[in-house]
């Protein structure tokens, strides 16, 4: 009887950690006692072509940035009184993200979050988290565009169908729910969280399920403990029974979210031979630009040193241009930006993207001796430029 009652406390300490996890309102209901429904069909199409089915919306056609939008102007709602967002949609590609959007009658910015993989279920978002999502909202929709850094922009599209979206007053309901598309929902990533655990993404979330499964761990372990009166030996060899289990509880939703990613790689380049795969890059302007880089050093030796500079903001942007140059023999500038007067005469400087070798003075007084190249296709003068890609040839003196 007493280990009976053990297990119920270990059982209600538990649902209560879960509770925590999902911030949920103690004196709210159990399901929401209002709800605002907005079906497919209500949203109109703002970048993109779309057209009402029996199901919802039909997305046909992206933009011509290839992202589409669909919004609507909801009447008398307040963003204090609907805190919990649902969606439905039916055939959403993997190569597209989602997000959510909405302006408020004090604020005509429209604010952005991500949200995860529809698939082919109902998903739940708390946005109480966001911090704008206060006072009347004026207008709700969602954009969806191809995912970033992995998927070739002109083939990210695919026609899918918006079902509908519910707005929820507070519960214990919507909040588990919102629990539950938080650690288990497939959320957008890039390329540098390809092997991470957990999410990537700067949407507010719930509290993570690390900490949760953590606490789970050692209550239980108190629980065995008391129980089993376990010591020494036999309470270290529970102790590492119980941590293996949580460790595989947390691998298996980890390796859930690699195959959601998997999928998405899956479906641009599963259908594709390798000569293709391996031309296929989802930079296509990055490509472009290296293209035209290489194409313009045509006639420079393999060998030639290329030091690539970027104004900040354009970290990454950098680094992939750089990598598309493969095999040529190119760096960032900003490891040899201790080193600028000693380096070596004849070096290629190239700037992407940036003129900051004509505004800057430190880039004049480097460049001062340097030969400005120009590329065999366009007209070049010393006053303007409008090319991605600005070359020198560095000359550290005068002739």
């Amino acid at each position: 009887m007493r280990r009976l009652a053990l297990a119920l406390a270990l059982l209600a300490s538990w649902i209560l950690v879960l509770l925590w996890a999902a911030r949920v309102d103690w004196r709210s209901p159990l399901s929401p006692a209002a709800e605002r429904e907005f079906p497919g069909t209500d949203f109109t199409p703002v970048f993109g072509r779309a057209s009402a089915v029996a199901e919802g919306l039909r997305v046909d056609a992206a933009g011509e940035d290839f992202t589409s939008l669909e919004s609507l102007a909801p009447s008398d709602l307040d963003a204090a009184d609907f805190p919990t967002l649902r969606y439905r949609f039916s055939g959403f590609p993997r190569t597209l993200e989602l997000s959510f959007m909405f302006r408020t009658a004090d604020d005509p910015d429209v604010v952005v979050i991500s949200l995860p993989w529809p698939g082919g279920s109902t998903r739940t978002v708390d946005l109480s988290r966001v911090p704008k999502w206060q006072g009347r909202i004026v207008e709700i929709g969602f954009a969806e565009f191809p995912t970033a850094q992995q998927v070739p922009p002109a083939e990210g599209f695919k026609p899918f169908v918006i079902v509908g979206a519910h707005l929820w007053s507070r519960s214990w309901r919507g909040d588990l729910a919102a629990l539950a598309t938080d650690w288990l929902g497939a959320w957008p990533w890039t390329q540098r969280s390809v092997h991470a655990l957990g999410r990537d993404t700067d949407a507010p979330r719930a509290r993570p399920i690390v900490l949760a499964v953590a606490i789970a761990a050692f209550l239980a372990l108190a629980v065995f403990a008391i129980a089993f009166r376990m010591r020494g030996r036999a309470f270290a060899t529970s102790a590492a029974a119980v941590i293996g289990f949580a460790w595989l509880a947390l691998d298996v939703v980890w390796q859930a979210g690699l195959w959601g990613r998997l999928e998405t790689t899956r479906a641009v380049y599963a259908h594709r031979t390798w000569d293709e795969r391996e031309h296929t890059v989802a930079d296509t302007d990055m490509a472009a630009a290296a293209e035209s880089l290489r194409s313009m050093l045509r006639d420079e030796p393999e060998s030639s040193r290329i030091l690539v500079y970027a104004d900040s903001g354009s970290g990454y942007e950098l680094l992939r241009f750089v990598w598309q140059l493969i095999p040529r023999n190119a760096a960032l500038l900003a490891y040899a930006s201790p080193y600028q007067r000693s380096l070596p005469d004849g070096c290629l400087i190239v700037f992407l993207d940036s003129d900051s070798w004509r505004t800057e003075p430190r880039w004049r007084k480097l460049l001062a001796h340097s030969d400005h190249l120009a590329s065999r296709t366009s007209i070049h003068g010393d006053g303007f430029d409008n090319e991605r890609v600005t070359v020198f040839r560095f000359h550290p003196h005068g002739n």
